[in-house]
């Protein structure tokens, strides 16, 4: 799917070289775009939550160390205001970031970013430890197989309306994605959970990323050529994607 404008975005710094935001996805209606360091999110003010948060993970970023302090913050730059981690004491949810904290520990003054509250999601405990963050160890070992990644994620908030928790009624999702994009070796792939979900494997959940899109609602990687997102985007060939990278 493919909007008829294209959001030309550049991230610098002398750690990272310039590159083309493909991960980018679509402006979605009444929600407010923000960019930060290293990472761009689609704020939705009304469920309390990023629609979208997508990034660019480079091997140099997936191999890097380190440690940076757990500490959630307001966003400064959602002036609507986030959701509070008072809300989260309360509610039986995970904090879970939709950018994790470990694909950016090659500047860990920018690492801290990913600990605004514009980033964090309520997750079950089960799914958020077991599905999501094998995810993420996932997509942080294929980046270090030598090709840069363009990653999105976030809840369906399309699902709603939701239930909601805390003072500032924090949306809960039924159900997150995520849709990872490697240009150099032609594959993409989507996976959906439900939020309750704790069994089974990762693979299991894997989709085309037209079927993220489908349930969703949101076009993803729209800063791709047109004819190349749609041969990636309507394909999946999970035999291109190395799902036994972490028992090796």
């Amino acid at each position: 799917m493919k909007t008829r404008f294209i959001i030309a975005m550049f991230f610098s710094c002398a750690a990272l070289p310039a590159q083309e935001a493909y991960e980018i996805a679509s402006p979605m209606p009444r929600e407010l775009p923000v960019k930060h360091s290293y990472f761009t999110l689609s704020y939705n003010e009304g469920n309390e939550l990023a629609s979208w948060a997508a990034y660019a993970l480079t091997p140099e970023m997936a191999k890097a160390e380190g440690t940076v302090k757990e500490k959630y913050n307001d966003d400064p730059l959602v002036s609507t205001n986030s959701s509070s981690k008072k809300d989260y004491k309360t509610g039986g949810f995970v904090m879970a970031q939709l950018v994790p904290a470990e694909d950016m520990l090659l500047d860990l003054n920018k690492a801290s970013e990913t600990y605004y509250m514009s980033n964090i999601v309520p997750q079950k405990i089960g799914f958020n430890k077991y599905l999501w963050k094998g995810l993420e160890q996932l997509v942080n070992a294929w980046a270090k197989e030598g090709n840069t990644l363009y990653i999105t994620a976030g809840p369906v908030l399309a699902d709603g309306p939701f239930g909601t928790f805390g003072d500032n009624k924090v949306a809960i999702p039924l159900r997150y994605y995520k849709v990872i994009l490697d240009l150099n070796g032609e594959r993409a792939v989507g996976f959906i959970f439900r939020n309750n979900t704790s069994s089974g494997t990762i693979q299991s959940y894997a989709v085309s990323v037209d079927e993220v899109e489908k349930n969703t609602g949101i076009d993803f990687f729209m800063n791709v050529h047109d004819e190349l997102e749609e041969k990636l985007e309507s394909t999946l060939d999970l035999s291109k994607w190395n799902f036994e990278v972490l028992k090796q």
